[in-house]
Parts: C-alpha cells; structure tokens; sequence
C-alpha cells in the first residue's frame, strides 16, 4: 500500500439474506457455523411450530431465535405437504464482531450450495484514523451539486450544532441499492475513527455476497476495502476531490443492477397475498375495504420512488404492444427456433415489415422521440419479460446474439429479443 494511503479497519457491518431449501437440518448447520448463542424467543403458545407466529424482519416466523438484536427465523412446510423450508438470517453489526471472516465465508457457501439464495442486505464498513478535517465534515453537499461525486443526486446531513460529534452524512437513497453513509465511530474500549459505510441492497448485495462465497477468505479484506472505495468515483480532476486519494485504493466495479422493465413481478406479489386480502375482506367488510383498499392507494401514490415511476412508464410504453405482439406472433409463428451465431443489425427495413418474415430481423432506425425515449432509458441493452424469460434489448445499429427472437411492434422500432 502507497505510504501515502491512510490505514483502515474493514469489517462486514450487516448480513441478511433468505434461503429457501429441503434440508431440514440447515438450521443446525448455520448455528454452527455462527457459533454463537441464540435463544429462541418465547412465544403465548405452546403448540406445534407450525401453529405458532412470530413476527421478525416485517414478516412472520413459525420461529424466531435472537442473538443481540440478530435473528435466525424459520418458516416450516405445511404439514404432509413437500415443500421447503425457508430461512432468514439477519446479523447486525454487534453480532458480526464475533465472526471472523473464515465463518462469514462458511455461512454464504452453505447458505447458496443447492438451495434458492435472496440477498437482501450488506453493509461494509471502513474505519480511518481521524483526519483534520474530519471525512464526515468535508463539503459533500458542494459535490453533489457540482456534480463532481458519480453516481448520486442527494446528500442529507445530520449534524449536533455547534459541534462536530454526531456528524452523520447520508449520500443516496436509503431506497435504492446503493448509499454511504460517513459518520463518527466511538468504540466502547476507546479509540475514535471516520467510518466510511456502504449500504447494498438487492442485486448489488446478491453480487457481493456471491463473490464473498467464492473468493479466498484471505482475499476479503482485499475485496470489501475495494467493493467501498468503488462506491465514491469523481467525474472529473477537480481541487476539491484531492483529498480523496489517501482514503481510496483498489477499487471494485459492483454491477449496475439490470433495469427490468417488467411489471409481472408486482403483479405476481399482489396476486400471492390474494388470500390476506381475502381475510381482510372477510373481517372488514365491503364498504370498510373499499374505503381501506383506497387509502392505501393513495399513501402508496406519495410513496411511489423514481424506481417505481420508470418501472411505470416503460410498462405503460411497452406492456401493451409487447402483449399482444408476442401473443400474435406466437399464435401465427409458434416458438420460434434458436438461432446459431450472432446477428448483425444491416439496413433498415420498411415499416410495413409483417410478422410472416424469417428471421434474422432487420431493425429500423428510430425517430427523434423515440431516440429520447431509449436515452432516457439508460445506455447499451436492458432487459424485459419476453414471456419465457429475461430477454435483452439492445439499442438500434448494436451486434446482438438472439437465441429466441421475438418482435415488438409499437414504437415504430424492431427490437431483437435475446439472452
């Protein structure tokens, strides 16, 4: 490490995922991994586990055992019924201080060797000797709004006034898959550092806990430390970011997670807690539900993120043609047959291309409108629901590989569907 490089302490400071899996004795397994004492929490009934609920992590447990604020939850299978049984492990900062980093790797192998694995949460913490100004006090407001910092639009600080104790600094949103978080850190034996958080969620946090699985465990040090310093890039050389360089070294790349443009999956969750609803209903009543159903609607419409808003407008974009485009050129065609090699985007074709026509598929060049509606998506290929599975969309004039093209007619655009 450059002399120049400020030291640092690396620690995991969160862990929950879920694991859906057959093997009834993985409970026994992750508790030995952990090695630490949970206790199950009592619950007012002392029937079999399958009749019992306990509520953690907002959702409901036949069983709950804590450790600290940390909590191992179990939800068993009907009974007579094969299904699998589904595990939460949750472990919070407290309770990671008595893993080392040989048991984290253990509980993620395990926790993804032949089972259906959710991340849902990481946090990774670097902690840096003090620094005069401190890391939290520098002017991150400034960079945001000159557009210096990469990647993020909002910065909150909480701050004691008149005191620089208990600066905490909020960069991102604590809804999206990725924020920091720079603050003071007072360990209880003494000693004050500047922590540098970074908090990943969903696919970001699925990535990282696959590699964590993977990678040496001599190698995790290494990784976190590069995972953080990857989450803090500037767009440009600038005086006021030179700072910077004695906290960042070996930076690592987490994939920008996929933008979905699929709708199916909310409407899947609403259609599986069709029976709650039902309860609710049932106890309610009709007037009492309709006026509950639409309270929440409109709490919900306040709600709603920038992630929901751009999941919205491509769904209102393309949900339509794409249904019943794949839906008549299924019925016409039927599943179209997988194509060896590459394809090349030659010349346009007329816009009174029919669905009769053979593959491979020219792709014509879109108007000025639409030009704007696909920048505004993102750069490169997305992916949407083709019907089958997660498909790519690539940009008009791309080289795409296409296994199972479909068409999408509608924006006046062929697209090339392909995995």
């Amino acid at each position: 490490m450059d002399a120049d490089i400020l030291p640092r302490n690396i620690k995991i400071d969160w862990l929950r995922f879920q694991v859906v899996t057959y093997d009834s004795l993985f409970f026994r397994k992750i508790r030995d991994i952990i090695g630490l004492p949970f206790e199950k929490q009592q619950v007012s009934s002392v029937k079999d586990a399958r009749e019992t609920n306990v509520m953690a992590a907002n959702k409901v447990w036949h069983e709950a055992w804590e450790f600290q604020g940390s909590l191992l939850c179990i939800k068993y299978p009907p009974t007579g019924i094969d299904e699998p049984f589904t595990f939460l492990i949750d472990l919070n900062g407290s309770t990671l201080d008595g893993l080392d980093f040989d048991r984290v790797s253990n509980l993620l192998y395990l926790s993804q060797l032949d089972t259906s694995f959710t991340a849902h949460r990481i946090d990774i913490a670097l902690d840096f000797p003090v620094q005069s100004p401190r890391l939290f006090a520098r002017p991150w407001e400034s960079l945001v709004e000159d557009g210096l910092l990469f990647g993020y639009k909002k910065v909150r600080r909480i701050s004691n006034i008149g005191s620089d104790d208990g600066n905490t600094v909020y960069i991102g949103s604590r809804e999206s898959s990725r924020c920091l978080r720079i603050y003071q850190k007072l360990f209880p034996g003494g000693g004050d550092f500047d922590r540098l958080e970074a908090e990943f969620k969903r696919d970001r946090a699925l990535w990282i806990m696959k590699e964590l699985a993977q990678i040496p465990v001599k190698e995790f040090p290494r990784f976190l430390n590069g995972v953080v310093c990857g989450q803090v890039s500037f767009t440009r050389n600038h005086a006021n970011i030179l700072f910077f360089r004695k906290y960042k070294y070996g930076s690592i790349n987490v994939p920008t997670p996929t933008l979905h443009l699929d709708i199916e999956k909310s409407i899947k969750f609403f259609e599986k807690h069709a029976p709650t609803l039902a309860m609710i209903y049932e106890f309610m009543g009709a007037e009492k539900f309709d006026k509950f159903i639409e309270s929440n609607l409109q709490s919900g419409k306040r709600k709603m993120g920038a992630r929901h808003r751009v999941l919205l407008s491509n769904a209102k974009a393309l949900g339509f043609t794409f249904g019943v485009g794949l839906a008549t050129f299924l019925l016409i065609s039927g599943q179209a047959p997988a194509i060896a090699g590459g394809l090349t985007c030659p010349a346009p074709v007329p816009l009174s291309f029919e669905l009769q026509q053979k593959f491979p598929i020219d792709i014509v060049n879109p108007t000025a409108s639409e030009q704007a509606y696909l920048n505004n998506i993102g750069d490169g290929c997305f992916q949407i629901n083709s019907g089958l599975n997660f498909d790519k969309i690539c940009l008009p004039g791309m080289i795409v590989n296409a296994l199972r093209p479909f068409i999408i007619i509608g924006l006046g655009v062929r697209f090339i569907f392909s995995d």
